[in-house]
C-alpha cells in the first residue's frame, strides 16, 4: 500500500463524516466548484442573462419587418 492509497482513504473518509455530520456543507461546496469552472451560473448571472435576451427579444420584435425584408 503506498503513501497516496492511505491519503485517498484519509481523504474519503473525511469526507463521509462531513456529509454525515452536515450534508449542507457538502453541497455548497460543490455548488462553489461549479460556479468556479462555470459548470453553472450564479443566480446574478442568471439575471443578467435573462435582461440581455429580454433586451435582445424586444429588439428583434421592434425590427421583425426590417429583418423580414432584408432576408
Amino acid at each position: 500500500m503506498s503513501i497516496q492509497d492511505i491519503d485517498r482513504r484519509a481523504l474519503k473518509a473525511v469526507i463521509a463524516e462531513i456529509l454525515f455530520e452536515n450534508p449542507k456543507y457538502f453541497k455548497e461546496l460543490i455548488k462553489e466548484i461549479l460556479v468556479e469552472n462555470q459548470v453553472i451560473i450564479t443566480e446574478e448571472q442568471a439575471n443578467r442573462r435573462k435582461r440581455l435576451e429580454r433586451m435582445i427579444n424586444e429588439d428583434f420584435d421592434k425590427y421583425d419587418e426590417v429583418f423580414k425584408s432584408l432576408a
